[in-house]
């Protein structure tokens, strides 16, 4: 039997379960990625190659993750946000189990950048999305406490993969790593979905919305409900509303937001992968320059959670920004 559709989000109740399922996906996929730098040093001495070839691994598994993202959300859509998080956890896992396996930098580059970040993919988006199908007052206070797992979880992994490292050698440490992303699968099977009277609207609902033309409203009223048309025509207003769902591509607002964050993302990447291998450089030891990256994840909370609180009370814009509804808040994107 089919859920009732609510009126809209519930703001609590079992949303903060989705945003501690969001919080720990953070940590499984965000916190993972920028820890392997780590190991960086390792592969450098193992495999006897430069710092410019292996800084390619970390740039494939973020060029992955955020290039296959739309694809996470096409699974999430058409299955189930559930059933792509899951499947998105076994492949990150089945890749850094086969990184421990790895013979040569290129089987790094598949193993570790290509199938770890397809697998991330898979979850991170749907994760993300869940969040907001579950808050909409508190909407911006709920991503930052979902968004800060990536610096709580940089905070903690940081110190314990040097240790993993030191202890299991970097093969042992990466199939650690494997069974702890498999703890994807659970955060899964926590975004239970959510039907809201706004994501399915029928034909006269349709009648309701400004986006729809007057001589379709005018055309539509005419036409009898038992007449064999009404399906055809309500077909139609599907396929315009779905094109209304996506023409904020196109809004100059969003085309704005894309640019900035394009040059947000050179700024800030190279800043966890260069980080570890340049303290090591200057005589930084191995503890003191993971405890460098757990100080920016200590950043990295304070920044999502104070932001998240005060856009949830307008005191960091004053108005009603027009792509609010359309993408998590500006600030927690620093995390691509």
């Amino acid at each position: 039997m089919a859920s009732p559709r609510r009126p809209g989000p519930p703001d609590g109740g079992w949303g903060w379960m989705i945003v501690a399922g969001c919080f720990l996906v953070t940590i499984c996929t965000r916190a993972v990625t920028r820890c392997i730098s780590i190991f960086f040093v390792e592969f450098q001495a193992y495999f006897g190659q430069d710092y410019a070839r292996t800084a390619w691994i970390h740039s494939i598994v973020d060029c992955a993750t955020m290039l296959c993202a739309p694809l996470g959300s096409l699974i999430s859509n058409h299955v189930s946000c559930q059933v792509g998080i899951m499947l998105g956890g076994l492949l990150a896992s089945a890749g850094l189990i086969l990184s421990s396996f790895a013979t040569s930098l290129e089987h790094l580059y598949l193993s570790l950048g290509v199938l770890t970040g397809l697998g991330f993919a898979l979850c991170y988006s749907p994760a993300i999305a869940m969040v907001g199908k579950y808050f909409n007052k508190r909407k911006a206070l709920a991503y930052g406490i979902a968004m800060s797992g990536s610096g709580i979880g940089t905070f903690i992994l940081a110190p314990v993969v040097q240790l993993l490292i030191e202890q299991f050698s970097w093969r042992g440490a990466l199939l650690i790593l494997g069974g702890f992303v498999l703890n994807l699968c659970v955060c899964g099977a926590l975004m239970r979905p959510i039907a809201l009277k706004e994501d399915r609207k029928t034909a006269p609902e349709f009648l309701e919305q400004d986006y729809v033309p007057k001589a379709q409203k005018r055309d539509l009223k005419r036409m009898s409900v038992c007449s064999p048309l009404i399906k055809a025509w309500s077909h139609q207003c599907l396929c315009y509303c779905s094109w209304k769902e996506y023409d904020f591509l196109l809004m100059p607002g969003f085309m704005v937001l894309a640019v900035s964050v394009l040059f947000m993302a050179y700024g800030c990447s190279p800043l966890f992968v260069y980080l570890v291998p340049y303290a090591l450089s200057v005589g930084v030891s191995h503890h003191q320059a993971a405890f460098l990256m757990s100080i920016l994840g200590v950043i990295d909370i304070i920044g999502n959670v104070t932001f998240g609180w005060l856009t949830d009370r307008r005191l960091a814009g004053g108005h009603d920004w027009q792509l609010h509804r359309i993408v998590p808040p500006v600030w927690i994107l620093h995390d691509i």
